[in-house]
């Protein structure tokens, strides 16, 4: 199999169905390390030109594989900061907004201020 690189993925593929009960050796393992990276540096660059992925978004992949058996779309993160304020504390601040008619942030802040530390109303 001097030329493997110049086979279409139909005449791999077929290669492949067809040589299940065979088994190659190579006589010395310097063969085989160095075909196996002539033919992984082909299948790298095929996939890179295929799906337009940089080289290092390929190798990130083929390393995502190799640990989980499987590659997916992940969908994308961000930076994010930390939440401070839950769910609850969002729709209590929209209630005093709404009953002070929309007031400016620093009078709001000094209202919910005031509310916590002379009222002591601790929500």
């Amino acid at each position: 199999m001097e030329n493997g690189e110049r086979l279409s993925l139909e005449q791999i593929r077929a290669f492949l169905e067809a040589s299940d009960e065979m088994e190659f050796e190579a006589v010395h393992g310097s063969e085989v390390y160095g075909w196996k990276r002539r033919v992984k540096g082909i299948l790298r660059r095929y996939v890179a030109k295929m799906t337009g992925l940089s080289r290092a978004q390929v190798a990130r992949l083929i390393g995502r594989y190799r640990e989980q058996g499987a590659v997916w779309e992940r969908s994308y993160r961000g930076n994010r900061f930390a939440r401070r304020y839950t769910a609850e504390d969002i729709e209590l601040f929209s209630a005093v907004e709404q009953a002070h008619e929309n007031l400016s942030g620093p009078a709001t802040q000094k209202i919910l201020y005031r509310e916590f530390h002379v009222c002591g109303n601790q929500r």
